[in-house]
């Protein structure tokens, strides 16, 4: 059985702080009450609660005091604040949110009001939480063995050119463009990472403005399917695979965030040919929709299971941890925050009862009125 959340609560009203006390006990959480801003200062160093839920007007050190502190405090600044404000001004829950505060709620409120907005606000907290260990997680273990595959291929390549020019042995046109290939094929791999890292920096940074009112550009995208069918060849080439492709691909107009679109199909075609063994099919389908447009990829790979299909999120690998240097789960769940991110989803399918997985990209319609300016 998991602990119970702790909340400080500061509020200086002896009646509103019982009442509260007695909500949020009531509803399972373990409460720590004081009576004003500069008593919920000194409780914090040992107390290291789960959330804080504070009045404004407190003696001694009022709220937006006590927030500027949480703020500032390398241990508590991501701790979920809610700031308890009167109904009739409006100036306190400005100031407070301007400050920093999560959320705020006013009084006289309602039990049931307190208590959504406060599991509002830790199951925000949670998530955002582990967004942040699994940052952690990828950096500190995915991404140092994402790069050190085509850095070592490189610095081999140069080594090998180095002790060459040194000797005075040349390089037959055979060797030079093996070498060629060679550093090429490791230099695009890293122009892929890096490329991948920042269409993640860039989504995570429109999630965020989104969650805060902000949505993200949406353009209107057209998709040409000859040229799709020229980078999937390109992509399955990477592989080796290009035999395998099979492709079928329309055109079509879809509304999309401004960046990434060609990054998440690649990154499909790249799990659906890294996943497979050489010799097996690769399907590759475009077709424009009533809702937008579907870009389907299918495999013949050792697929996922049910619950790894669902846990696909942002740098999450394959059952736990990578598969291959860059695992799947990064590449799909990039795709998924890129489609989601305008209003579309990537769905996963398991094969059944043949192997592999199909990944489906349904992306949103553009306007007719933008479908007809563009025709």
């Amino acid at each position: 059985m998991s602990a119970a959340l702790t909340i400080l609560l500061a509020e200086d009203d002896d009646l509103v702080r019982q009442i509260a006390h007695e909500t949020l006990s009531g509803a399972g959480y373990q409460v720590v009450s004081v009576a004003d801003g500069r008593a919920a200062i000194e409780a914090l160093p040992q107390l290291r609660p789960d959330l804080i839920l504070s009045d404004v007007r407190m003696p001694r050190c009022d709220g937006f005091e006590f927030l500027r502190h949480v703020r500032r405090s390398s241990d508590d600044r991501a701790t979920p604040f809610i700031i308890v404000s009167a109904k009739a001004d409006s100036y306190d829950a400005r100031t407070g949110m301007a400050l920093g505060a999560d959320d705020y709620i006013t009084k006289p409120y309602q039990p049931d009001d307190l208590l959504k907005t406060i599991a509002a606000r830790l199951e925000r907290s949670a998530m955002t939480r582990e967004v942040v260990q699994q940052q952690q997680r990828f950096l500190g273990r995915v991404l140092p063995h994402e790069l050190r595959t085509p850095l070592t291929g490189i610095v081999g390549y140069a080594d090998l050119m180095v002790g060459l020019g040194e000797s005075g042995t040349t390089l037959s046109p055979a060797e030079l463009a093996d070498y060629g290939r060679n550093l090429r094929q490791s230099g695009y791999r890293l122009l892929r990472i890096a490329e991948s890292l920042a269409l993640w920096s860039w989504l995570e940074g429109c999630q965020q403005a989104s969650r805060a009112g902000n949505p993200p550009e949406i353009i209107y995208q057209a998709i040409n399917g000859d040229e799709i069918y020229a980078r999937c060849r390109d992509w399955a080439a990477a592989h080796g695979r290009t035999a395998d492709l099979e492709a079928d691909l329309s055109d079509g107009l879809v509304s999309v965030p401004s960046e990434g679109l060609e990054v998440a199909m690649e990154h499909l075609v790249d799990n659906a040919c890294k996943y497979s063994e050489p010799g097996t099919p690769v399907q590759v389908r475009g077709r424009a929709t009533a809702a937008g447009y579907e870009f389907v990829v299918v495999d013949r790979g050792r697929g996922m299971t049910s619950e790894e299909l669902e846990a696909v999120g942002v740098r999450r690998q394959l059952g736990g941890k990578s598969a291959s240097p860059q695992g799947m789960g990064a590449g799909l769940a990039l795709a998924r925050s890129f489609a989601e991110l305008g209003g579309g989803n990537l769905r996963l399918t398991a094969n059944l009862p043949e192997a592999g997985i199909t990944a489906r990209l349904s992306l949103l319609a553009a306007p007719s009125a933008s479908v007809s300016a563009a025709s």
